[in-house]
């Protein structure tokens, strides 16, 4: 006759392969309430969502995930599916109606409207996201922007899921953090995932062409962070984080413009002038001077000096003793509100 503890095991068992079934079948309702991928080609496929359902049905009763990018919710109603809670960001206030409706099924998904490169990610630090799905903007900077505020502002991450894998631009993203060991343990999901070929729609941004390719890259790819975060320590600490913009004279609190220094180089602008570029000064050995250079505002190049701590700085054209800008870290500014409001 078994034994206590052994009994507990089986039971355990018993129950957790019984969560597993019932998990599988909620989605595979909402996978075939879903169009395929060959209908409309900017949703993930059957494939794809099942993959994802057979790889943290498991788990996902006690977990709860970021969706980064919903378009209409039939991703999202399979995580609803899969998942205790589910958080499903976009920038597009209409594509959330529709994926409200799509998800309506499920009273565990928050939908929110937020610019992922200049809103702050601090909002998401307490609540608890296990897993991460970005499949937002599939530029590389955007990609890799989403995976590293993830990465930093999310301290019970576990796993990272992206969908497009198969585009360039998201691959060199998660290639890059595999090769740094930030994520580990990575394998395809979806269409192409043990590496055959699989046809797919692409289309042309500058002229709106749709025209079909072939790749052997797999759809989508989920990766587990690693533990030791190997590699991460050589981001600057001002990297990736949103800094309001205000012209001097300072004489008053509003701002006028927002500025997120991207990992590769690129500097992000509020602006209508639109973005440029930063990079350490050749010139000196000072870690807080930093040359930016903003073609759509000035001709020439900007200087930019931090303070110790990386948090303010100060910016003038190259050469000039007049700092014009001074820019702070919007927690900063943010933190004595929501000190103040928590009062109440």
């Amino acid at each position: 006759m078994p034994h206590g503890s052994t009994l507990i095991v089986l039971f355990w068992q018993l129950a957790h392969a019984w969560n597993s079934s019932i998990c599988m079948h909620a989605a595979e309702v909402e996978i075939r309430n879903a169009p395929e991928k060959s209908q409309m080609f900017v949703t993930t496929s059957h494939l794809y969502k099942r993959h994802l359902a057979e790889y943290f049905c498991g788990m996902g009763g006690n977990m709860t995930a970021l969706e980064l990018g919903v378009y209409h919710g039939h991703t999202t109603a399979v995580l609803a599916a899969i998942f205790r809670r589910v958080i499903s960001v976009d920038i597009e206030k209409e594509y959330l109606e529709v994926a409200s409706k799509n998800a309506a099924a499920h009273s565990n998904v928050i939908f929110l409207s937020m610019d992922l490169m200049a809103d702050d990610w601090t909002i998401f630090s307490t609540n608890q996201v296990s897993v991460g799905i970005i499949d937002a903007n599939h530029h590389y900077e955007y990609v890799m922007a989403d995976a590293q505020n993830a990465l930093r502002h999310l301290p019970h991450l576990q796993y990272l899921v992206f969908d497009d894998y198969h585009e360039e631009e998201v691959e060199r993203a998660v290639t890059e953090l595999e090769e740094a060991g930030v994520l580990v343990e990575c394998q395809g999901i979806g269409n192409g995932w043990n590496g055959s070929p699989w046809e797919f729609q692409d289309w042309d941004p500058g002229s709106g062409q749709q025209f079909k390719r072939w790749t052997t890259q797999s759809e989508g790819r989920i990766c587990k962070r690693s533990p030791a975060r190997a590699g991460w320590k050589t981001l600057p600490g001002f990297v990736n984080k949103r800094f309001f913009v205000y012209r001097q004279p300072l004489t008053h609190l509003c701002q006028a413009g927002v500025f997120r220094f991207l990992a590769n180089g690129t500097l992000l602008t509020s602006w209508e002038s639109g973005g440029g570029s930063w990079q350490a000064a050749a010139s000196t050995t000072r870690e807080d001077l930093l040359i930016l250079k903003l073609p759509g505002l000035l001709s020439s190049e900007l200087e930019l000096i931090f303070n110790s701590g990386r948090t303010a700085f100060m910016l003038s054209e190259v050469g000039s003793s007049r700092a014009d800008w001074f820019g702070i870290y919007d927690q900063l500014v943010n933190r004595p509100f929501q000190i103040a409001s928590s009062l109440f």
